[in-house]
């Protein structure tokens, strides 16, 4: 690889890179080189699967081998992804900006409603939600028909799930957006590979969404 250089993706490429179910394997190759075998024990992939996948990723010139340590019979070649690229939206085939976009948050956003729904069934089986007035109209709320749900929408679990309106000046909302991403900066920092991952999602756009 040509060190800090930075990437820019064809087509094919751009299918790879932004493959949701691909990110496991993309962030495991960026980080630093790994052969076949250790990509498969990493992830938990047979080792079919994981030659079929870094294959895939080599022969669109994602993946690049970038050692081949000798042992007695077949070398054992390792491989990394350049660590900077640059995906044209012309090179996704995304029709609109909207489709680009749509095509990374969605299948995301469907996964977190699935492990959220886990933990709801965890707690209970009957679930819908609660529209009550609220100070400044109606409030829509999840929860079972005898207001189970704080446990998990105000308590200490760590499941969070909240839509909500703010009306603040530019600068109240570059200060809110600064404060959030100074939180999720800090956990960061107390990152314990031993521990299980949380998704975190962090979204403020002006306008109202309902």
């Amino acid at each position: 690889m040509t060190g800090e250089s930075v990437r820019v993706a064809n087509g094919v490429q751009a299918a790879l890179l932004l493959d949701v179910g691909l990110r496991p394997l993309l962030d495991l190759l960026i980080r630093s080189p790994r052969s076949v075998g250790e990509v498969a024990s990493e992830l938990r992939l047979k080792v079919q699967r994981a030659h079929y996948l870094v294959g895939k990723l080599e022969r669109a010139g994602v993946a690049e081998v970038v050692e081949v340590c000798p042992r007695t019979g077949r070398p054992v070649k390792r491989y990394a992804v350049p660590p900077r690229w640059f995906i044209p939206y012309e090179a996704t085939g995304a029709e609109t900006l909207e489709a680009f976009l749509d095509g990374q948050i969605l299948p995301r956003v469907e996964r977190f409603t699935h492990l959220g729904v886990g933990l709801l069934r965890e707690l209970d089986d009957c679930w819908g939600f609660w529209l009550e007035q609220g100070e400044e109209g109606s409030n829509l709320s999840m929860g079972t028909p005898t207001r189970k749900g704080y446990e998990l929408f105000g308590g200490d679990e760590p499941f969070l799930l909240n839509i909500g309106g703010l009306r603040l000046t530019r600068e109240q909302a570059g200060e809110f957006k600064r404060r959030l991403l100074a939180v999720m900066e800090e956990f960061q920092t107390q990152d314990d590979p031993d521990a299980p991952t949380h998704t975190v999602a962090l979204m403020l756009v002006r306008g109202d969404v309902g």
